[in-house]
């Protein structure tokens, strides 16, 4: 299964990601290209789909957040429109030139349809663009006065400005300024108090330059690829297991076993009741109980015996009440080196005790791990 991970990340969606920038996918498509990627990634097959399984989206996520760091195609397509539509506003080159003058009447967007296949992707992020961007001040020429964000706030909203009459607010932000100051008129002070302290914060620069437009959420504020494809999907805690199992030091295959283990989708009895697939349950390691995942690899006196052994080895007492109890021992105070060997050794001993449940299973081979 590792392998299949890795052959999706580094093959399959480096095959589809220059057509992905170009054009917005039907939902349909890429709905039919993911479900086929999820079966191969669990079974080898497009066709053939295994039942106990890990949700596509959660499979996006990146390996801190519990994933296996692959993007998720329907994210990527919004986010290449994203990014897409960024550089329409801020790229000097040929074709966004060509596609302003088709898409912009003055400083205003369109609302009829021209046929443009980039312009159909990407016309829907326009106002994701300007929601989370603000103006950097150069001669005020391409700044709406009271409609663009560019004194850290839009004036319309500030002052409470009817959508019908902020509508027709054409000054720009040069209008106001007059020998490298600003200049407001003194009616329009006197109308709205608080508009001369927003504006002074703002300061005119000495050398004329062109207004800029940039991206609020990143340092440089650059929308890049990867900060459209962060913006895109929703951010979610880290989770402290995720960062522990992957390692160079540890083979993907064996982390791949403790990260379904994590996300309790071994396909153990337990799972395969929980998916309809009902049959009689024994843990065939000790023959005391039914099989859980928590019973086979912490309860089950073959389990226990080992965890008992690596305890002695370690100096210490282990009682494991939760999965998340083990690496704990990770966060003692070991040296670098002794932490990356406990952490090699925790998920060996997992995935040993896996195979030691498969192979006293010989009618049951087909849950093996790495073809389940």
């Amino acid at each position: 299964m590792a392998g299949r991970v890795q052959l999706v990340r580094s093959v399959v969606q480096s095959m589809l990601i220059y057509s992905i920038t170009l054009y917005s996918w039907p939902a349909s498509l890429i709905k039919k290209i993911e479900k086929d990627v999820k079966n191969f990634i669990w079974s080898g097959d497009v066709d053939k789909r295994k039942l106990v399984t890990i949700a596509w989206k959660k499979l996006c996520r990146p390996f801190s957040q519990g994933g296996l760091n692959i993007r998720s195609l329907s994210n990527l397509n919004k986010a290449s429109n994203l990014k897409l539509c960024w550089s329409l506003f801020n790229s000097q080159s040929s074709w966004a030139k060509l596609l302003q003058a088709r898409v912009l009447r003055g400083r205003k967007i369109i609302h009829h349809h021209i046929f443009s296949s980039i312009w159909s992707s990407i016309k829907e992020e326009t106002s994701t663009i300007f929601e989370n961007s603000i103006w950097l001040l150069g001669t005020g020429t391409d700044i709406n006065f009271w409609n663009d964000n560019w004194c850290g706030s839009i004036l319309s909203e500030v002052f409470n400005i009817p959508s019908h009459i902020s509508q027709a607010l054409t000054s720009t932000v040069s209008d106001y300024i007059h020998n490298g100051q600003w200049n407001l008129p003194p009616q329009l002070s006197r109308q709205f108090t608080a508009i001369s302290f927003l504006v002074h914060q703002v300061t005119i620069p000495t050398v004329p330059s062109k207004d800029k437009l940039l991206w609020k959420h990143t340092d440089s504020g650059e929308l890049q690829m990867n900060d459209a494809y962060c913006f895109k999907m929703q951010p979610l805690q880290d989770l402290h297991w995720a960062k522990v199992i992957w390692s160079p030091d540890i083979p993907p295959s064996k982390s791949i076993l403790a990260w379904r283990l994590m996300h309790n989708k071994v396909p153990t009895d337990e799972n395969l009741k929980s998916r309809g697939c009902y049959l009689p349950s024994m843990c065939n390691l000790c023959y005391k109980s039914e099989e859980s995942s928590f019973h086979i690899f912490f309860e089950c006196e073959f389990a226990v015996n080992i965890w008992s052994w690596f305890a002695s080895c370690l100096d210490m007492v282990m009682h494991f009440t939760s999965m998340e109890d083990m690496w704990k021992i990770c966060d003692m105070n070991w040296s670098p080196q002794c932490k990356t060997v406990i952490t090699s050794a925790l998920v060996n001993l997992l995935s040993s005790i896996w195979t030691a449940r498969n192979h006293a299973r010989p009618l049951l081979a087909p849950l093996e791990i790495s073809s389940f």
